[in-house]
């Protein structure tokens, strides 16, 4: 067990402490370790004592054999293609920024004697290796990972979208009007994206989930006020004054509505893995609430109007 725990020690390492950084959540192992290029190197082992039941300090050398070969590096194979893999982990940055630049650096890159390096894998479906022409990088592991994320929240908010529409086509039995309660998505977008550039945020799944959440609330307001207008008309208010008043009335709830999603997502921005949700639904939310009082009355007022 002695000898057993001396060569760990001797090529592994041992932690001897840890070292609490401001401003870090995670501790910081201290490691007291030999360099590698050192660990192969036989004479260590005369110079690494282990303690027999005499309380007798016994070099390594006198209890092992150091015996000298050679060891075959494994191939790796993925999809029938020899690989190498290289791995990196960022710190201040997400990953998908960092790979695309490498990317824009690698893609097509001379690396001698004629061969070219090309670049794949960072499309919506997987590729497979193709590496008849040359040698290939194929980006994976947690690029990959996002990726596929991203393709399916995408679909997912298509999904969202075409049933929203559909359940507003039945309710209001139009094709134009829920097109018209549905300019209000757009509008939210345009909140999201300076929202993640003024937080210094990337844009991330926790940010698509936000996205997809924030389409359901920012429809329901512009119902709020397409549902009024149209009591309104029923009642025989004009149209002008119809579209006036909707606006009037609903301003306060849609505010305070606002308001209370604006609140309730704040408490994740110090979040590191759901900040990007918050940023969507507050500045998603933000934004919408003061386009949605001004667009989207002006765009059932044209559209009725020309109905009548």
């Amino acid at each position: 067990m002695e000898v057993a725990n001396a060569i760990r020690r001797l090529v592994d390492g041992e932690e001897m402490g840890r070292l609490h950084v401001a401003g870090e959540k995670q501790v910081i192992p201290i490691r007291l370790h030999i360099p590698r290029a050192y660990q192969i190197n036989p004479v260590l082992l005369s110079r690494v004592f282990v303690t027999n039941i005499r309380n007798e300090k016994i070099p390594l050398s006198e209890l092992t054999r150091s015996i000298p070969s050679w060891e075959d590096r494994p191939i790796l194979h993925k999809d029938y293609e020899r690989v190498t893999f290289i791995g990196a982990e960022l710190t201040q940055s997400a990953p998908v920024y960092a790979v695309m630049e490498l990317d824009r650096r690698l893609d097509n890159m001379d690396i001698g004697h004629g061969e070219k390096l090309t670049t794949a894998n960072l499309r919506l479906n997987s590729a497979v290796p193709d590496t008849i022409d040359g040698y290939q990088l194929l980006w994976d592991g947690e690029i990959r990972l996002t990726l596929d994320t991203f393709r399916d929240m995408f679909v997912a908010l298509g999904i969202a979208l075409v049933f929203i529409y559909l359940l507003l086509v039945g309710y209001y039995r139009s094709f134009i009007i829920p097109l018209v309660a549905m300019s209000a998505i757009p509008l939210g977008l345009a909140g999201v994206f300076p929202g993640h550039w003024i937080m210094d945020q990337p844009f991330s799944a926790p940010s698509m989930i936000g996205v997809i959440a924030l389409s359901g609330v920012v429809v329901r307001n512009s119902l709020l006020i397409i549902d009024f207008v149209l009591d309104y008309m029923e009642q025989g208010m004009p149209l002008r004054e119809a579209v006036s008043e909707a606006g009037a009335v609903r301003m306060r709830p849609i505010i305070l509505t606002a308001l209370a999603i604006v609140l309730g997502s704040a408490v994740m921005l110090t979040d590191p893995m759901f900040s990007g949700l918050a940023i969507s639904l507050i500045f998603g939310t933000l934004a919408s609430t003061v386009l949605t009082l001004l667009v989207v009355p002006l765009m059932l007022f044209s559209y009725l109007r020309r109905t009548q």
